[in-house]
């Protein structure tokens, strides 16, 4: 009995130095990584990613120029004027409808005050978009080398819609940036040992353990403000905030690691709560706002303070009801969501790509299934890494449909701009898919092993051609006009305002309205008064509400026959006309 004791002491002392010596292994190739890491310094670290690095330039380049040639169209002048130009407070608050992305325009409302408002409006998804693509290229060089990585940024950098929002005012590239964010702290916590290089100056067990705690806590507080931050930007952002937690979850069930798991449903909960937090801070102001406007209820004429002091129930419980009831989130009817969806779907397909239509769905199909076994058989070989990317994206682009179909509804399009990083790495995942098969097939066959050049030349030819696709894209008419061409018009229109001339004004329609406030008042600082019986200058639709004046139809705020006919004719001049707009000017 001794001597058995005595074995199985022996060989668990030998299991614990085993342990020991293998963190000490793991630490000391950590120590390894790192001093290579320094002693490469900038110019070894732009030749193991030179590809990403001039593709991160020239987008940066890129999305400069777009914030400022693309003219605004009508939801960002929409977004700046009743929101961001009011201040941050006043963005947070006020919430008419879905067009305010709260989070973003607290955010540009912050960048507004340095003066630009063309940074004030576009600042934020400019920042965003260039953050996204390092977030891009950092978690795909988890799983697959840099070349592979740089042809996943390219293809992602190439799609349409993520181009439109890279500067845009809107809040859709933010939503990108946090979505990425999260998933890069979600993979610090799921794959800890993984890919990354950590910092530790020395070797002992106690230190590494410590270390990893201490950087393990603030990626749950990272991956919870992240999953915070997107809901309070855009509530639909729930489309993908619940996906990355299913998938977190699931992968640490398949891991066996519980421990880790409650710890992000615990982060997970902590957002839940900051997110309602923020959003009950909206629906008392909405609320509020309701009670004293309403001229039957006990609240009219009252302060909204004096209502959120005496009923703030009745003020949360209408507020919430305001947001919910808003009819762009409504549900459709079962029969024509059923009849409609594959129309709805290659209409999605369309904003990644023009013209993708059924064969980005398909290819999309295809990446699921290679995606799928690539996922099971990292998971037998235990390549961690490349596991959580498959299961990542398998889990983000299955639940798109099945959200779409519980809820029976058709979202805006660019409310699926987030998913331009997930099919993104879904098509990096099908190349390396196929080429670990062919490495497979060539092993089973002959005993034959594909060299390693090989594959390092074929990743570089795919990440050649996936920027010369970015180049080509950018270049196309569609990806560099306004997102609406009734605001182009309108900026074409204005630029020939002469404002030194002009001290009052006449718009038909609230497109003319929105750009006249934005780039002669606060572009040119020219304050400008409306004027309905003798404007020194009148910009109308050609088509306003007809030639006879029929009632009142969005955008017109005038019918034709309300505009000074008999002034215009006797005093202005055209001074402006294209096919769609027209501009009078009084004659001095």
């Amino acid at each position: 009995m001794k001597n058995k004791k005595n074995t199985k002491a022996a060989e668990a002392g030998k299991g614990a130095k085993a342990a020991t010596a293998s963190e000490a292994a793991n630490a000391s190739k950590t120590a390894t990584a790192s001093e290579d890491v320094g002693k490469r310094g900038p110019a070894g670290f732009f030749r193991e990613n030179a590809l990403f690095c001039l593709l991160f330039c020239g987008m940066g380049i890129y999305y400069l120029w777009r914030m400022f040639s693309i003219p605004p169209w009508y939801d960002e002048l929409y977004t700046y004027e009743n929101f961001i130009d009011r201040g941050v407070i006043y963005s947070m608050i006020h919430w008419p409808l879905p067009n305010n992305h709260v989070f973003f325009s607290a955010l540009s409302a912050v960048l507004n005050k340095l003066g630009s408002p063309y940074i004030g409006l576009r600042g934020i998804s400019f920042l965003a978009s260039l953050g996204s693509l390092l977030l891009l290229y950092r978690i795909l060089r988890k799983a697959v080398p840099a070349n592979l990585a740089a042809a996943g940024a390219a293809l992602f950098a190439a799609m349409y819609n993520v181009v439109q929002q890279a500067a845009q005012g809107r809040g859709y590239a933010l939503s990108g940036f946090f979505l990425l964010a999260a998933v890069n702290c979600l993979y610090e916590i799921c794959v800890p040992d993984a890919g990354g290089i950590k910092e530790l100056q020395k070797i002992s067990g106690r230190e590494i353990k410590e270390r990893k705690i201490d950087r393990r806590f603030w990626y749950y507080v990272g991956f919870a403000a992240c999953l915070t931050g997107g809901l309070y930007t855009i509530a639909s952002n729930l489309y993908w905030v619940v996906p990355v937690c299913m998938a977190g979850g699931l992968y640490l069930l398949f891991s066996g690691k519980y421990k880790t798991l409650f710890r992000l449903i615990g982060a997970s909960l902590a957002a839940a709560l900051a997110t309602f937090g923020l959003y009950t801070i909206i629906w008392l102001a909405i609320g509020s706002n309701f009670l004293v406007k309403e001229e039957a209820g006990p609240f009219f004429g009252k302060g909204h303070f004096y209502v959120l002091l005496h009923d703030p129930f009745a003020a949360f419980s209408r507020g919430m009801q305001a947001m919910l009831s808003d009819p762009n989130i409504q549900s459709i009817d079962r029969s024509r969501f059923n009849s409609e969806f594959i129309q709805y779907l290659e209409r999605v397909a369309n904003q990644v790509y023009p013209n993708g239509g059924r064969i980005l769905l398909v290819l999309t199909a295809a990446g699921l299934v290679l995606a799928l076994l690539l996922g099971v058989r990292a998971f037998w070989r235990k390549d961690m890494p490349v596991f959580f990317l498959a299961l990542y994206t398998v889990v983000l682009t299955v639940m798109v449909p099945v959200f779409l179909t519980v809820q029976c509804v058709f979202p805006y399009l660019r409310v699926f701009t987030y998913m331009g990083s997930v099919l993104a790495m879904l098509f990096v995942l099908m190349v390396y898919a196929v080429a670990d098969i062919v490495r497979s097939l060539a092993a089973k066959g002959k005993g034959v092993q594909v060299p390693a050049r090989v594959g390092k030349w074929a990743a570089f030819v795919f990440a050649a051609a996936g920027i010369l696709f970015l180049v080509y894209s950018c270049r196309l008419p569609e990806y560099n006009a306004g997102y609406d061409s009734r605001d182009n018009h309108i900026y074409a229109a204005l630029k020939q305002l002469d404002e030194q001339k002009v001290d009052t004004v006449l718009v038909g329609d609230v497109y003319a309205r929105l750009n006249l406030y934005f780039h002669i008042r606060r572009c040119r600082g020219k304050e400008l008064v409306m004027d309905y019986e003798q404007p020194d200058y009148v910009l109308m639709d050609k088509v306003q509400t007809g030639p006879e004046g029929e009632a009142l139809v969005w955008p017109y705020e005038m019918n034709t026959q309300d505009f000074p006919w008999e002034w215009i004719e006797k005093h202005m001049e055209v001074v402006f006309e294209d096919d769609s707009y027209i501009a009078y000017q009084v004659v001095k």
